[in-house]
């Protein structure tokens, strides 16, 4: 009888006995606490067995990564050896190990329990931190077969035989509860398994010979689920080759055998990169101090000597130096906070100080291509390598992968999977994949990785329940970001040393004079047309030649910079198709409030409006709204001046004139801000320059806007000012001289290299949860990019605190 019932029943017995005569009040006060108790019970949940099959089964998306979950159960057990041995020819699966083996009382109390939290909390055994945490890897021998029997023993107890069959599961109406596993006690010999398993292994050595002690475990699966021929068993082996860490070989060595192939397979040998252009090996310590050493091992470092890179070469950081190259390594030391610049400030969740101590080895190995020709090879002197045989070996291997405890996090880094390019580097491959132009990114195809965390130290890196990866929490998203800061380091070097030997071939092979010398054979032939020409036409044929190639060189690097560029275009489309429209719009913006004003006033008695608080008087309020209409009017007057069609015209301009134009858009803008605009203008009344007077919005305008978003900033002073001056000199080509100065915090602490911020994509704007660029990073390149268009320079003169710097331009008189 449920509760209800019994309720029902005894209110009855309640009701008689009230209607008596004499009613019994003791019997009255008992039957009361008897329903009050009833009436609020504690009741169980339950599981169908069903359900608790789908939530085990569910979390091994293959077989591979079932066997990988029971090879895991051997490290955590500190098996030093494990041997699996695939037997299509039997329809079964063995797994042996060394370990310390399970007593009943385990098995009873925590491989019987689905979910048992008890690696969450005793998750280091004497030499080792486990793995699993989840407590359902024992579905994994459900997910393989549809039986299974497993034997097991430790120094200390009888041998153990437990077995269960999973079709249990299946029956209709069955909960949990009801579903039983047979344990046997003390009736197997464990030596005798495991000598009788040496005939299935082919192994030289006796299995027994990795026995010091009689304990251990061993699962046999049988009723396959899965069809395991050759080619599902060459996938398991090379995964299985990836599962530890090459450094890790000596504490946990793995065997796979097949009885279809006895002889193909054998010891698992981790894979080991010895084949490399750069190796960046970065460790993190606990108080987040940060080493990495760059390894180059890309260029004939006497070919560089011989091709004057140290004498020509424009960069000064002792990297680039003659002894860091003969030494093929340089270190840098640096705080993990510098490492993603711009994210202390905006940590709200104090997520930066969540990540704890890891170690991160990157590879760069280039498949080849167009380095093999010959063209290139002069540019850049490559060591010889077997291109072939590392293609294969990054199809194989490659990708970064993540290792927890010395064991690897599936499926990260994994070939022919989706999270293959968990980094998504890739897409940022996408902006640019050319090393001889700057913000080079690296294309994932050509890496190879190893992550190295810690339960103990990265205790918020949580397992998918699927246990496939780690959950995406913010955490992990600020990691990722980090990794990539870290692999930025490698593509700056590589970028900056690539750029600099391709401008000493340029100038070596003349590119510039084979261009000046097709234009002297055109404009010639120009001149003698009718004429015979007293040329070599084989001499001009070859100057056209290497015009044309020098030309193509040209085209292909400014296609590049469309591409970056193509990215900011959409808004300013947008506000050049309005523009019309907008400027209507402007027109009407301040007189409408006036308008409405002398409305009112005729129908509104302005002396009852007296006894109104501010927030209730119609004529406050429109003052308010026209202070807002002079904002976006100001904001529309800019947007419109900016796409201006004879700003897009190159024509000689007076800076005289521009100067005065951008301090009048500005000021009004800054003033709002409470920033102060200071120009000291030159004597002159006109200074021309030759070019686009977009190019000069798009120095000036970038150049404000990161002076308005650092005073943004809390450790921005009290005097906010930007100050602008200028000087002219007629007698030197770049006359056009231009200090432009801020008063504010300066480049953050974490730029410990100023000119950084001319590099493409190069940003301190991030998301304050997960770290994530979240600015276009191209305001600063578009300044450097254009100056160096028209041949002028600019030089960072002050970086903290305060920010000034100095550009220099062409004059045309």
């Amino acid at each position: 009888m449920d509760n209800a019932a019994q309720i029902l029943e005894l209110k009855k017995r309640l009701s008689q006995e009230t209607q008596k005569d004499k009613p019994n009040t003791g019997l009255i006060a008992s039957i009361n606490d008897e329903i009050e108790k009833l009436e609020i019970t504690q009741i169980p949940f339950t599981v169908s067995a069903r359900t608790a099959r789908l939530i085990g089964q569910e979390n091994f998306a293959n077989a591979e990564g079932a066997i990988i979950e029971l090879v895991k159960n051997s490290y955590d057990a500190d098996a030093s050896v494990c041997i699996i041995i695939i037997d299509p020819v039997n329809d079964s699966i063995r797994i042996l190990d060394n370990g310390d083996g399970m007593t009943e009382k385990i098995i009873r109390n925590q491989w019987m329990t689905i979910g048992t939290d008890d690696k969450k909390i005793n998750f280091k055994t004497k030499s080792r931190i486990k793995t699993g945490a989840k407590g359902i890897g024992r579905f994994a021998l459900d997910r393989l077969g549809k039986s299974s029997v497993m034997l097991t023993k430790t120094l200390d107890s009888e041998s153990l035989v437990w077995d269960v069959d999973w079709n249990q599961f299946d029956n209709s109406g069955a909960v949990i509860s009801d579903i039983k596993a047979t344990l046997q006690i003390g009736n197997s010999d464990f030596w005798g398994e495991i000598i009788e398993m040496q005939n299935f292994t082919g192994l030289k050595d006796p299995i027994i010979d990795y026995w010091k002690e009689e304990k251990g475990t061993l699962i046999s699966i049988d009723k396959l689920k899965d069809t395991w021929d050759e080619r599902a068993t060459q996938s398991l082996f090379s995964n299985l080759e990836i599962l530890v860490p090459p450094l890790e070989t000596n504490i946990f060595q793995l065997f796979l055998f097949s009885t279809l192939e006895p002889q193909k397979y054998g010891k698992v040998l981790p894979t080991l990169c010895d084949d490399f252009d750069y190796k960046i090996s970065t460790i993190v310590n606990e108080d987040q101090s940060v080493s990495i050493k760059v390894f180059r091992n890309e260029l004939n470092f006497g070919d560089l000597k011989r091709l004057g890179f140290f004498e020509n070469s424009k960069l000064n950081q002792p990297q680039y130096q003659f002894s860091a190259f003969e030494k093929g390594m340089f270190e840098i030391k640096t705080k993990l906070e510098s490492l993603i610049a711009g994210y202390k400030d905006i940590d709200k969740n104090n997520n930066l100080n969540k990540i704890g101590a890891f170690s991160f080895s990157f590879f760069f190995m280039k498949r080849g291509g167009g380095q093999e020709k010959d063209e290139d090879i002069s540019k850049y002197p490559y060591k010889a390598v077997n291109y072939s045989n590392r293609s294969s070996w990054l199809d194989k291997f490659g990708g970064i992968k993540i290792f927890r405890d010395n064991f690897r996090v599936r499926p990260y880094g994994e070939t022919k999977s989706s999270s293959f390019d968990w980094l998504d580097l890739g897409k940022r491959a996408l902006s640019n994949p050319t090393v001889t132009r700057p913000g080079y990114r690296v294309r994932p195809q050509q890496v190879y990785g190893i992550v190295n965390i810690s339960r103990i130290d990265n205790i918020n890196f949580e397992d998918k329940s699927s246990r496939e990866g780690l959950q995406e929490n913010d955490t992990f998203s600020l990691f990722k970001e980090i990794l990539k800061s870290i692999i930025e380091i490698f593509e700056q070097d590589r970028n900056q040393i690539m750029m600099t030997l391709k401008k000493i071939y340029d100038e070596n092979n003349k590119k510039r004079k084979a261009k000046e010398d097709a234009e002297q054979i055109i404009k010639n032939k120009k001149e003698t047309k009718g004429n015979s020409s007293t040329n070599d036409p084989k001499v001009e044929q070859e100057t056209l030649i290497s015009a044309i190639e020098a030309y193509k060189e040209d085209i292909e690097e400014l296609q590049d910079e469309q591409k970056i560029l193509r990215v900011l275009a959409s808004a300013g489309l947008i506000v050049t198709s309005f523009a019309h429209e907008f400027r209507n719009h402007t027109d009407s913006i301040l007189p409408r409030t006036d308008e409405l004003k002398s409305v009112l006033l005729q129908v509104i008695d302005i002396e009852k409006l007296k006894e109104l608080p501010d927030f209730f008087d119609p004529y406050v309020m429109l003052s308010d709204m026209r202070k807002q209409d002079e904002r976006l009017k100001s904001w529309l007057d800019f947007s419109i001046s900016s796409v201006r069609k004879d700003k897009r015209t190159r024509r000689i301009i007076n800076m005289v004139t521009y100067i005065e134009g951008l301090e009048k858009i500005w000021s009004s803008l800054l003033s709002r801000r409470n920033i102060k605009l200071t120009i000291d203008k030159w004597k002159f009344t006109e200074v021309n320059f030759r070019g686009h007077e977009i190019d000069l919005d798009g120095i000036f305008n970038n150049l404000i806007t990161n002076s308005v978003d650092a005073y943004k900033r809390k450790d921005s002073g009290d005097i906010r000012e930007l100050k602008l001056s200028f000087a002219f000199n007629s007698l030197e080509t770049n006359g056009i001289s231009i200090v432009y100065q801020d008063f504010g915090p300066g480049l953050l602490e974490e730029i410990s290299e100023p000119n950084r911020i001319f590099q493409p994509f190069f940003t301190t704007k991030r998301d304050d949860k997960t770290g994530e660029k979240i600015g276009t990073g191209l305001g600063m390149w578009i300044v450097k990019s254009t100056i160096d268009e028209y041949n002028g320079d600019v030089e960072i003169m002050q970086s903290r605190p305060n920010f000034k710097l100095k550009i220099t331009l062409p004059h045309n008189l």
